[in-house]
């Protein structure tokens, strides 16, 4: 029935404004995402007042724009970005408490994030409160005085300038190309010729493929964003939106990149000339999608209906083996012709944005700086470190690398980038270098701003699978790099 209804129509009868949007949206869509181009130095003026530097550097569309805004109105003159922190906060809390109390407090669960985001805002008016007007209550001169782990950073500091301001530029930089990615046409054109590959080895639509590349080269946010939409239109199935959400939306380049250079893999002058970077970048992809080929076989993943998004017409991938590219075409432009105008979908991407970021916004203030805080005053992260110590033994850890590498799997669960933190200074293996900066990459889920952002979106997904999920991720990811390791790089290489 599939294959007849892909050959209902010809690829004449489509006008040729609907070819023109299909090629020319949708290779916008992949050079915004995919296609790494140089800039040079700049800076930003307007007449004699210095915005921001902007460092050279080649990169995505997306993430240039994300870089120009982080310059222009957070790291130079005009520091504007925490008050859209805290606007966007305080849109969280006004959600809960009125646009959509309901939702908020429908049961135990999502009744709990929303307490959290409310304390998560309070911190969050404490910290720019300091930075706007630097005043702060004594009694939380633990979170404004500077952390030794945190290089020499306060925990507010860390948690604004490392994980929300981020977060707030990046989501909607992304959501706002994201439309000529998914809307028009190339998302159904690429699924047809991938879900020969897809639905046998990972149950999932041809669909995801796209999807997790774009999680990957832009941010997790977006893979969110757009696995909600395509689940609220009936395009994807519960099951399948919970999948791709925990298995396949990791973290973007721009954190790899961070993780890289704080465990100093892309340093050459640290390992006679060589820079690691490439070997890691894939070596980090390919470990997610095993790591995602195990995950969706177990529970919870394999135990979650495949339920449509309740109201919304069902409209899942058809079933074709022959005329690949005919019906590639057929379903791509069919898409396009029926679609939207690209203003109306920018506005509701950005709509649905809006009320991810909030969820984020508010929720990171709190899971970020509770995280880093459990890290750096009590034992706790180490003592539940130790869960992983047998995984870590089979390799060969030993000592202070061995508490280290528990520590570093355990702390991923709060957030992504302090794992590598902890190798950043000292004299430490490569092994335990690369593993730590692959394990908050491959183990996908951490509190600070992935699950608030996750369970943000109408995806059904729950919170106690999420913990198992990471749980199981985590220890698979630790088997799987731990072998590539130990493969890779001989014990005695350290710096």
């Amino acid at each position: 029935m599939g294959n007849n209804t892909t050959k209902e129509r010809s690829l004449s009868s489509f006008p040729a404004t609907t070819w023109l949007k299909f090629i020319l949206f949708s290779a916008f869509g992949v050079f915004s995402f995919f296609i790494n181009f140089k800039l040079p130095e700049y800076q930003i003026n307007i007449g004699a007042w210095h915005w921001g530097l902007v460092k050279g550097q080649s990169n995505v569309l997306c993430s240039h724009l994300t870089n120009f805004i982080k310059a222009a109105f957070y790291t130079g003159n005009f520091n504007f970005m925490p008050f859209v922190v805290w606007a966007i906060g305080l849109f969280a809390v006004l959600d809960v408490l009125w646009l959509r109390r309901q939702k908020g407090w429908k049961d135990k669960i999502t009744s709990a994030f929303s307490v959290f985001k409310i304390i998560g805002f309070i911190v969050l008016c404490t910290n720019i409160i300091d930075i706007y007007f630097g005043v702060h209550p004594a009694v939380m001169n633990w979170m404004f005085d500077p952390v030794a782990s945190l290089n020499n950073n306060s925990i507010a500091n860390f948690v604004m300038a490392n994980i929300l301001v981020t977060i707030c530029i990046s989501i909607p930089s992304a959501s706002l190309f994201l439309p000529f990615l998914v809307d028009y046409g190339l998302v159904d054109f690429v699924g047809v010729f991938v879900r020969l590959i897809m639905r046998p080895v990972f149950k999932l639509p041809g669909r995801a493929a796209i999807i997790m590349v774009t999680a990957f080269l832009g941010n997790f946010s977006a893979g969110h964003i757009a696995v909600n939409d395509q689940y609220k239109s009936g395009r994807m199935t519960e099951r399948e939106s919970v999948c791709i959400d925990t298995s396949l939306s990791t973290v973007s380049v721009g954190f790899l990149m961070a993780l890289a250079t704080n465990t100093g893999l892309n340093n050459p002058e640290l390992w006679d000339g060589k820079n690691y970077w490439n070997l890691y970048f894939w070596v980090a992809f390919l470990i997610t999608l095993l790591v995602a080929l195990i995950g969706i076989r177990i529970y919870p993943l394999r135990k979650i209906p495949d339920n449509f998004y309740p109201g919304a017409t069902p409209d899942p991938e058809k079933v074709v083996k022959t005329g690949l590219v005919r019906a590639a075409f057929t379903e791509a432009l069919t898409i396009v012709d029926n679609q939207d105008s690209l203003i109306k979908r920018i506005g509701y991407i950005e709509k649905e944005t809006l009320y991810v970021l909030g969820t984020v916004s508010a929720g990171t203030s709190f899971f970020g700086t509770f995280g880093v805080v459990l890290y750096t005053f009590t034992p706790i992260i180490r003592v539940l470190g130790y869960i992983f110590w047998p995984f870590f033994r089979i390799f060969g850890f030993t000592g202070t690398e061995l508490t280290t590498a528990c520590t570093g799997a355990m702390i991923s669960f709060v957030e992504v980038t302090v794992p590598a933190l902890l190798v950043q200074a000292g004299v430490w293996s490569l092994r335990l270098r690369f593993m730590l900066a692959v394990l908050p990459v491959t183990s996908i889920i951490f509190l600070a701003s992935f699950v608030p952002c996750c369970m943000g979106t109408e995806v059904p997904v729950k919170f106690g699978h999420l913990c198992v999920i990471w749980l199981e991720r985590m220890i698979l990811s630790i088997l799987i790099t731990g072998l590539f390791a130990v493969l890779l790089f001989p014990a005695t290489v350290v710096a």
